[in-house]
């Protein structure tokens, strides 16, 4: 979904949507009496407070899903920013359908399995609202390289082009995996013990 265009309407839903998620209680936990907040603490309180506590989430979504029908372009470019904060990186080779990458480089740059606890983390959290961030497939970091200006923020410097300069994909062999360099597109097979960049999709 393409960057929404700056509207009353969608700027009121996006300050309740921000305002919602902001709140201690994850709407998504509320199960009958109990819920959760962020930290996994369980509470009890009334069936009929739960359920106005989910209302008041879908009521709050459903308003912001409106305002962003309303005001995006039917068809997104690389680069493009959600409304959750992901960016449109365009379309995945392996499923012919639109592929979202995080705004930023992981932190820190990590080894393949590194790389890998780290997609299983952002799933956990539900980052950007999502839980299928993954570390991208060989064909989907091509398209990350071929997409890096419009999308931004990736290690594309010379004087950090090895390692820190490449990027995993999710292609794995027995000790190495397949990765991609930013500065110039060079595709080969670092050692998994390598320190290098990652951008997760999903």
């Amino acid at each position: 979904m393409a960057q929404p265009s700056n509207t009353p309407d969608f700027a009121r839903a996006l300050e309740a949507y921000e305002q919602w998620l902001k709140s201690d209680i994850n709407i998504f936990e509320v199960n009958g009496g109990t819920l959760k907040d962020r930290s996994g603490k369980t509470e009890f309180i009334s069936q009929s407070d739960c359920q106005k506590l989910a209302d008041h989430g879908l009521a709050i979504r459903g308003a912001l899903r409106m305002a962003i029908e309303a005001s995006v372009p039917a068809e997104p470019k690389p680069g493009d920013k959600m409304f959750d904060g992901s960016v449109y990186a365009g379309i995945s080779p392996d499923t012919n359908k639109p592929m979202y990458a995080m705004p930023a480089d992981a932190p820190l740059s990590m080894t393949f399995n590194e790389a890998k606890k780290y997609a299983q983390g952002a799933n956990a959290q539900r980052h950007y609202g999502h839980d299928g961030w993954h570390v991208p497939t060989k064909a989907e970091l091509n398209v990350l390289f071929n997409n890096r200006a419009a999308i931004g923020g990736f290690n594309t410097t010379e004087s950090a082009s090895d390692p820190a300069g490449w990027y995993w994909s999710a292609k794995s062999y027995t000790w190495t995996a397949w990765g991609q360099r930013f500065s110039d597109g060079c595709q080969g097979n670092p050692d998994k013990g390598n320190h290098s960049s990652v951008r997760l999709v999903c």
